[in-house]
């Protein structure tokens, strides 16, 4: 199966800067969560380990998520538990949190209307190092940066384990 357009491999955006990057990403074809396929999220199996953004409608991102001890078949539907009490449903929790949203339902159906971009990455320290870096630099919604570093010209290549 051929990869899909909302997947860009590390390979190829490694001598990016992260501002580079930035832009590289907002222009990404990028898919409905709740339309993405098994299949689709099947069809990464050389890669791994990687990084997952969620966009809005307006191409603002609210999330920067990692895939390393699970593949992406297993981390992304993770965030979209329909049960309220489900162990990893943070997600849906942060957007009430954000959004002032007061059911869960409502939060796990705004979640599911969000939009995907996968970025394959073949050795998980660089999967780690790139989410610290990137949701540094990129600043999403839902996941704030503790403190933010001057890191802006930086090239992804750095974060190599």
């Amino acid at each position: 199966m051929a990869l899909p357009p909302y997947f860009v491999s590390y390979e190829e955006c490694r001598a990016d800067t992260l501002a580079i990057f930035s832009s590289r990403l907002l222009q990404l074809p990028k898919k409905r969560v709740g339309d993405v396929t098994l299949s689709e999220l099947c069809s990464f199996s050389e890669y791994p380990n990687g990084l997952y953004f969620f966009f809005d409608e307006e191409n603002h991102l609210w999330y920067v998520g990692k895939s390393t001890s699970r593949s992406f078949i297993e981390r992304v539907p993770s965030h979209f538990d329909t049960r309220e009490d489900a162990w990893f449903n943070t997600l849906p929790k942060k957007i009430m949190d954000v959004c002032s949203i007061g059911e869960y339902v409502d939060a796990h159906s705004l979640g599911l209307s969000l939009h995907l971009v996968l970025l394959g990455v073949k050795e998980k320290q660089t999967a780690i190092n790139l989410e610290g870096a990137l949701r540094d630099y990129l600043q999403p919604e839902l996941n704030k940066a503790k403190k933010q570093k001057a890191i802006g010209t930086t090239v992804l290549a750095s974060y190599e384990a």
